[in-house]
């Protein structure tokens, strides 16, 4: 009976309980036990004295049926298809099999193991708990056995126990951590200002860009654009009541898009069904790396949004798109081809966004206060002009005097009033006017109310503006800082961007270092890299090709033709057998033929008592033959015969014959 060494049976449990974790967690379980069975069949049959050479080419040409097959598995609407895992997996394991079947003629131990832990590590995908647990025991059995040849089994014991404990009190420890760590709450409040973006949410209040501007993260990119015709802004959310230094956005939204299309894996939401079409539009991929509390970033005019993971979103009149409160990664915007930029933003009608007489509502309590604001202003002396030369009179005259009066600041400091003179509870817009200070927000929120005071509609606009924009870059960057609030008016029919915030007291932006801009060139082409290898046009092809090719595979002239094709290619190989077969039984005859003219030419030298003596070559035979002289002239004659017989035998012995 054959005896087996413990490393040879624990290398044989590992790849057994790789096989059968990986056939249970892929669905194919039939798989899992072929592999397990081939693996413990290796086991018992291996033989020393007749190990199979390893050959390359069969590991080189197992590619092709595991690419037709991970070319016809099944496609996944929303994530990623384990099929990227399970099919490498399998491959991996046919080499282990290979690698196995000729350990000492090609293969290598070393490979086995390999390949062996790589599947055992994938099978974990989608495992259940116990198929990971015993992945684990198989991993213990593999490092007990590959362990340092004689230590004895109480010390590798010992060092298990130790390993346990170890690993034991460690997540003991990180458990206590966890519960009664000190500054959790600063650690919470840290985490939380590194992942969400401030400033966006349904219902905003005044003071909530004050994180972006002068947080440690300031710097941080929050968003990418590709387009190297970025716009100047990016609008996240467009709120429409004021009260008490808070914005709401509209009590309803206007109404749900559902997808009209897809883009590879992204659900396409069209607001303007004859412009957003795909020959008439192009597409801006965003990627944004913080929360954006559901809101799809998008210049004004977008005709059309996309996005994974969505059947429909909320849309609102004034061309905005939320999608839950979920965190939205990365999507689209589509651009109408056709539009032409009026002045330095390009801006256009939403779908429907005609304003109604929300826009000219104001904050009651503050009604006395922006009558006085007006007046100081001077807003009340503009002389009555067409209502198409109103809103640009009133805007000139706030942004001139933000400009000489006031001055950017990110804090608005209450202390240098005096208390007194605005109350207990002062409105921010007020604080904000006593100390001449503030940033967008505030220059953003009295404006729109000013305007809406004289007559005219107005909305207050948050998101991002004056993006990064190198030289040859393919894409545009808003960090944190980039994030800004700004007005809207009604104005000739649509509505035009206003940023009353004075642009020489803007923050000042330093410029990032040469090393960073270059660690954010390798960080956003690797997210592009990234990007077109998970949802690439790509996809799109093979997905057509795949479907061409189940079309074609499952056609009656496909089955005719392969049928065809396994006939003829069946008769070529049976009259090339038949062929050299023939060839074979030609070179037989003359090897005959040849032997029997020996015979007869020793046959004739036998009778003039010339005989070859045993060993003796026959060239050397023909050198003794031809020193004889027979006495009678039938006795020449036949010497001569016998002679050429040989030369002949001598001249085609040595020739290859013809296959």
């Amino acid at each position: 009976m054959r005896k087996f060494s413990f490393r040879e049976i624990s290398k044989t449990l590992l790849l057994c309980t790789a096989s059968l974790n990986l056939g249970f967690s892929s669905g194919l379980l039939w798989l899992g036990f072929a592999f397990a069975a081939a693996f413990v069949i290796l086991l018992f049959r291996y033989d020393v004295a007749r190990v199979p050479m390893y050959r390359k080419s069969i590991a080189y040409g197992l590619i092709v049926p595991f690419a037709f097959w991970w070319v016809l598995s099944p496609e996944v609407e929303y994530g990623v298809s384990p099929w990227l895992v399970f099919i490498p997996a399998y491959y991996l394991l046919s080499l282990a099999y290979l690698q196995k079947r000729s350990l000492g003629n090609g293969g290598y131990d070393v490979f086995v193991l390999f390949n062996g832990v790589a599947v055992l590590l994938l099978s974990c995908y989608q495992a259940r708990a116990a198929g990971v647990g015993a992945n684990f025991v198989a991993l213990l059995l593999l490092v007990h056995a590959y362990g340092r040849p004689g230590v004895k089994l109480w010390k590798q014991a010992l060092f298990l126990l130790l390993f346990a404990c170890f690993t034991a009190i460690s997540i003991g420890g990180f458990r206590y951590w966890r519960s009664h760590g000190h500054y959790r709450a600063d650690r919470a409040a840290d985490y939380f200002a590194k992942r969400h973006l401030m400033g966006f949410d349904p219902v905003v209040e005044l003071g909530s860009f004050e994180s972006n501007f002068a947080g440690k993260y300031n710097r941080e990119v929050v968003l990418r654009v590709w387009d190297t015709l970025a716009p100047a802004y990016m609008r996240a959310a467009v709120y429409e009541k004021y009260v008490g230094g808070i914005w709401k956005l509209p009590a309803h939204r206007d109404r749900m898009v559902y997808a009209s299309r897809y883009k590879v894996d992204y659900a396409v939401f069209e607001t303007r069904d004859s412009v957003s079409s795909a020959d008439s539009s192009r597409p801006v991929w965003v990627q944004s790396t913080l929360d954006n509390f559901g809101f799809i970033f998008a210049p004004y005019n977008a005709v059309a949004v996309a996005m994974k993971n969505a059947d429909s979103v909320e849309y609102f009149r004034s061309n905005i798109f939320k999608q839950g409160e979920t965190r939205r990664g990365d999507w689209f915007y589509y651009m109408p081809l056709l539009s032409v930029p009026t002045g330095p933003y390009v801006v256009g009608p939403g779908d429907d966004d005609t304003p109604d007489s929300s826009y000219l509502q104001v904050f009651v309590p503050l009604a006395g206060f922006l009558d006085t604001v007006a007046m100081e202003m001077g807003l009340d002396t503009i002389p009555d002009e067409p209502a198409v030369l109103r809103p640009n009179s009133y805007s000139r005259a706030i942004s001139d005097y933000f400009l000489h009066h006031f001055a950017y600041s990110l804090r608005v400091d209450e202390s240098k009033v005096d208390a007194t003179k605005l109350g207990a509870k002062p409105d921010p817009l007020r604080v904000f006017w006593a100390t001449r200070s503030g940033y967008c927000e505030y220059y953003a929120t009295l404006s729109v109310l000013l305007l809406r005071r004289g007559g005219i509609k107005a909305r207050y606009v948050t998101g991002f503006a004056r993006p990064e924009v190198e030289l040859g870059r393919p894409y545009a960057i808003f960090r944190r800082n980039s994030s800004h609030a700004w007005v809207e008016y009604y104005d000739g029919g649509q509505w035009k961007p206003f940023d009353p915030t004075p642009p020489l007291f803007v923050v000042k932006v330093e410029r990032p270092s040469w090393f960073a801009m270059k660690l954010e060139a390798i960080r956003a082409r690797t997210a592009r890299i990234f990007h077109v290898l998970r949802d690439g046009e790509w996809r799109t092809m093979l997905s057509a090709w795949q479907d061409t090719s189940r079309n074609v595979l499952s056609s009656t002239l496909f089955n005719v033709i392969l049928a065809f094709a396994i006939v003829a290619l069946a008769v070529f190989f049976v009259l090339k057998k038949m062929r050299r077969r023939s060839k074979r039984l030609d070179y037989e005859a003359s090897v005959l033929q040849l032997v029997r003219k020996l015979d007869s030419a020793e046959k004739m030298l036998a009778s003039l008592g010339l005989r070859r003596s045993p060993g003796e070559t026959v060239a050397a035979f023909v050198c003794r033959c031809r020193t004889f002289t027979p006495l009678t002239k039938k006795g020449q004659m036949l010497l001569h015969r016998a002679l050429e017989i040989l030369d002949e035998y001598e001249s085609k012995r040595w020739k290859p014959a013809s296959r």
